[in-house]
């Protein structure tokens, strides 16, 4: 007898930088850190060319970006079996700079079409099925804005009709159907971190990290609410700024984390932390606390928990080189700069691990992604793999067989989804049809379907649906 399982799951796509409530937490729950001693199960690899564009994942698709030969490339994959669906080119300098050089942000999905943005401001609206291109602007061009040292880096925000950029003085937002201009702010140079999205006393907001300060800006006009100065070394504010409980934290890697309070157009230091210096990716608030990488993408080697009411540190954990974290669940999932995966709770109380593997070779500077039951991990080079981080377990459903006359009886507990099958033959040769009326007769919290055999050899299966 062969035996299956109904499963009920709960998946999830993540169609953009971050996920899709922007703070790099999953509503996942189905998924499982067990995986054998030798790591997770690799599902499939993909070659995307050199980047530090993670993955956005939406409707069974898997977008990233990388750069080869001087030329950016947009790529679509199919999400079960890593198959290129589509890859849109165009030209874009690889700009190695103490580092490997590519893409720096990742594709934002919305509906039927996929956002991106090279490091010299070329934005694109692409449809997501088949790649065409929808319209494209050269930000940089077209609005004379300043380029970052390392080019532009944040990934595209939609919001309604917008589609925001953190470029020039304090941000520029186009109309996501046309590309035409809705609003932008000056030619100043821009911060590294994707525009984040709050609500400011009852007017839409976003926070706007720049090169030298943060800014709370108005979504429907670009108008400044209020500034912040944060000035860092080289001008590197790069973690996007999070939110808890109405406040805002800042940090970067040279400059101490700070919590600030917003009042009309002014804003107050809550607390300082020199034990969360963070330099590109944002960690993430569960509850009061923050989880993050301190340090320096190049040197950092801890994974800290700071109480967010008070900034003290609850926990350090050393010997974690420069990480990248996202969470599902209440546990953390960890990659560091080596191409280590963590699985860890997520508790102020200590760093407790639930697995380990290293996953992945090369430089790993982007943020795992979790989405329906998978991560991803990339390295600068352009290798992406997905891994599977769950195991579907089937339990067996004790079937009993039992003579009623001329007819076989068989029996299951009334619960899942199953049903009775039968053929005359195994192996290739096996056409299995149902057997049985549906629903079945239910009697003593049991399911019954009697069979008169039709066939000298006759075999019997109870099959998940």
């Amino acid at each position: 007898m062969l035996l299956g399982s109904a499963v009920c799951f709960q998946a999830a796509d993540w169609p953009n930088w971050r996920g899709p409530d922007h703070n790099g937490i999953s509503q996942e729950t189905d998924w499982s850190e067990k995986w054998a001693s030798s790591g997770p199960k690799r599902l499939w690899s993909a070659s995307v060319d050199t980047g530090f564009a993670t993955v956005s994942v939406a409707d069974g698709r898997v977008f990233t970006m990388g750069n080869k030969s001087d030329r950016d490339y947009v790529i679509a994959l199919d999400e079960g079996t890593g198959e290129e669906l589509w890859r849109h080119g165009y030209a874009e300098s690889l700009s190695p700079n103490l580092y490997d050089g590519g893409p720096n942000a990742t594709p934002t999905i919305d509906g039927d079409y996929v956002y991106t943005m090279s490091k010299s401001g070329k934005a694109y609206c692409l449809e997501a099925e088949t790649g065409k291109v929808i319209w494209t602007k050269d930000l940089k061009q077209i609005y004379n804005v300043n380029k970052p040292t390392w080019g532009f880096a944040s990934s595209p925000l939609i919001q309604g009709d917008r589609v925001v950029y953190n470029v020039g003085t304090h941000g520029l937002a186009l109309k996501k159907n046309t590309g035409s201009l809705a609003w932008e702010t000056g030619a100043g140079t821009a911060g590294y971190a994707t525009a984040v999205f709050y609500d400011h006393n009852g007017t839409e907001a976003l926070v706007m990290f720049t090169a030298d300060s943060a800014y709370g800006v108005d979504l429907s006009n670009g108008h400044q609410l209020w500034k912040k100065s944060f000035k860092t070394s080289s001008s590197v504010n790069a973690a996007d700024p999070v939110l808890f409980d109405g406040k805002i934290f800042l940090t970067s890697q040279s400059r101490d984390g700070e919590l600030i309070e917003l009042s009309g157009s002014s804003t107050t230091t809550k607390w300082k932390s020199r034990n969360m210096r963070m330099q590109f990716n944002p960690g993430v608030v569960i509850g009061d606390y923050l989880y993050g990488a301190d340090g320096s993408i190049g040197n950092g080697n801890s994974v800290r928990c700071i109480n967010m009411k008070t900034g003290e540190t609850e926990w350090t954990e050393m010997g974690i080189p420069s990480s990248s974290i996202t969470a599902a669940d209440n546990k953390l999932i960890i990659l560091t700069r080596d191409g280590n995966l963590y699985v860890t709770e997520a508790s102020p109380i200590h760093f407790m691990q639930l697995a380990k593997s290293k996953v992945i070779s090369g430089t790993c500077w982007s943020p795992p992604v979790l989405a329906n039951r998978s991560v991803y991990v990339r390295n600068s080079t352009g290798t992406l793999y997905k891994l599977q981080m769950s195991e579907v377990v089937v339990e067996p459903q004790p079937l009993a067989v039992n003579f009623a006359g001329s007819r076989l009886e068989f029996s299951w507990p009334a619960k899942g989804n199953f049903i009775l099958e039968s053929t005359d033959a195994l192996g290739q040769a096996a056409d299995w049809s149902e057997v049985g009326k549906r629903p079945p007769i239910t009697e003593d919290d049991r399911y019954i379907v009697r069979v008169r055999p039709s066939a000298a050899q006759q075999f019997f299966r109870l099959h998940s649906e």
